[in-house]
């Protein structure tokens, strides 16, 4: 297959987007990554009530899904999200060499077409890399072998008053009671659990055999309902335990604690809470990633400016 830029035969690129929040910034990501070789998929949380403030900011070049879900941060909503993302755009799997995850707070700092071509030029090839948790009995092992609460344990139809005696306070308490007592979590010792970043781009055929094993092993989601930030996890360990880890960046030495370490195409500051401004500029504009991670409209709007003026060209 030709990987020249304009040739009608090459395979698209898909992104899948999960957003909850800041629908200028969408609007922005929606417009730095159109072309007619990208198709994006979005999922915004369920929280959210209505779609017609991102659908208005991101135009009509994207796939909103209409079924959605309530994330919970470090929860298994997560996977469910990240999930229905994957199916949507499995419907078309012929069309794209890639999925490509990605969030609403990341932003391009390369141009689509260096991005397209180099995953169209590695057309079998897993771009995420991921370290063994047993190396880290300490820290990482403690994330899928101790249960964790983050998923609300008592669903409300109503958002709760954060008044003391109120519902929504009682099931923050019963969740954060029910973290202190460290409840053992049963995992399969038959599947080698592996730890990486979220962000990162998988082919269809990967994402297809990741779909068909939770289908024929139901009992790996039941697994990791309670643990730590399965997204972090859940997919490297069943792409680390199948062929597709001969063809992926893989397993890395475990070099300490630090998510940032296994980015696969983003910038990601080291305490993965940092919000990237105009500050940043001279990091983001040296780096060889592809994307930033966060940026947001609050104060972030400068420096997307300066990306589309002096990056994105």
């Amino acid at each position: 297959m030709s990987t020249l830029w304009g040739n009608t035969k090459m395979k698209k690129v898909a992104y899948l987007i999960l957003a909850h929040s800041d629908p200028l910034q969408l609007d922005k990501l929606c417009t730095a990554l159109d072309c007619e070789y990208n198709d994006l998929y979005i999922h915004i949380d369920a929280k959210q009530t209505s779609l017609d403030v991102f659908r208005e900011a991101a135009g009509a070049s994207v796939c909103f899904l209409e079924q959605r879900v309530s994330v919970s941060w470090g929860g298994i909503t997560m996977i469910d999200a990240l999930n229905l993302l994957i199916k949507q755009a499995l419907l078309k799997k012929n069309e794209y060499t890639h999925l490509v995850f990605i969030s609403g707070s990341c932003y391009p700092i390369k141009n689509v077409k260096s991005i397209h071509e180099t995953l169209v030029q590695s057309p079998t090839y897993e771009f995420v890399k991921y370290i063994d948790m047993r190396e880290s009995p300490e820290h990482y092992l403690k994330q899928i072998t101790k249960k964790w609460f983050n998923e609300p344990v008592i669903k409300f139809s109503q958002p709760g008053s954060s008044h003391l005696l109120s519902p929504y306070f009682l099931e923050k308490a019963a969740r954060a009671l029910l973290n202190k007592l460290k409840l053992k979590n049963q995992w399969n010792e038959n599947m080698v659990p592996y730890y990486g970043s979220t962000w990162c781009a998988l082919t269809t055929d990967c994402c297809q055999y990741i779909m068909d094993f939770q289908d024929e092993n139901p009992w790996y989601r039941e697994m990791n309902k309670y643990t730590f930030a399965p997204d972090e996890h859940f997919y490297h360990t069943i792409i680390g335990n199948s062929e597709f880890a001969a063809s992926s960046t893989g397993a890395q030495p475990f070099a300490g604690r630090g998510l940032w370490r296994l980015a696969n195409f983003h910038i990601i500051d080291e305490s993965l809470s940092k919000w990237f401004t105009v500050d940043d500029w001279e990091a983001v504009a040296s780096s060889d990633k592809f994307f930033v991670r966060k940026v947001r409209s609050l104060d972030g709007t400068e420096l997307v400016d300066q990306i589309n003026r002096e990056l994105l060209i």
